[in-house]
């Protein structure tokens, strides 16, 4: 199982990689999960709003490697519980044998994308900040793994 992380980014914080490596590593060898970052479009003071969520949007959507499922994280999405999580994490891997999560940059995500996606996950109604998303995102798929391994982890 492959998944990939796809984030709209400037900069990655050593330790928002050190943390999203960590849990990586933790996968037996059933899930490969990496972290791909993308170069934001150029913001200047005449920029339109619309259309650079829209241009992100393209680019994010290019960068998909398969047809696997696509879930972008909005913060208008469905809000799951760990075993709700679980049920569509196992729903997405019985399809394909890649998962694609989406996160946009700070204006969030393309019309577009949510169009294209085969859910819209909300993390929470709190606000993160955009550096820590693919970690959350790393740990939560984590916990789901180590609930079908039968790992110690989710207690």
């Amino acid at each position: 199982m492959e998944v990939h992380v796809l984030a709209i980014e400037s900069s990655r914080p050593a330790w928002a990689k050190e943390a999203f490596d960590s849990y990586a590593s933790r996968f037996n060898r059933t899930i490969n999960i990496n972290w791909k970052g993308i170069k934001p479009v150029k913001r200047t003071a005449n920029s339109d709003t619309e259309t650079t969520i829209y241009k992100e949007g393209q680019l994010l959507l290019s960068a998909i490697s398969n047809k696997g499922p696509i879930v972008s994280l909005d913060k208008s999405g469905k809000i799951f519980d760990t075993l709700g999580f679980k049920r569509k994490f196992d729903n997405w891997s019985g399809r394909s044998n890649e998962i694609n999560f989406l996160i946009g940059g700070p204006d969030g995500l393309s019309k577009e994308c949510l169009q294209k996606s085969d859910e819209n996950w909300s993390l929470s109604n709190l606000t993160f900040p955009h550096a820590i998303v693919p970690v959350i995102v790393a740990e939560q798929i984590y916990r789901i793994w180590s609930i079908n391994q039968n790992h110690p982890y989710h207690r």
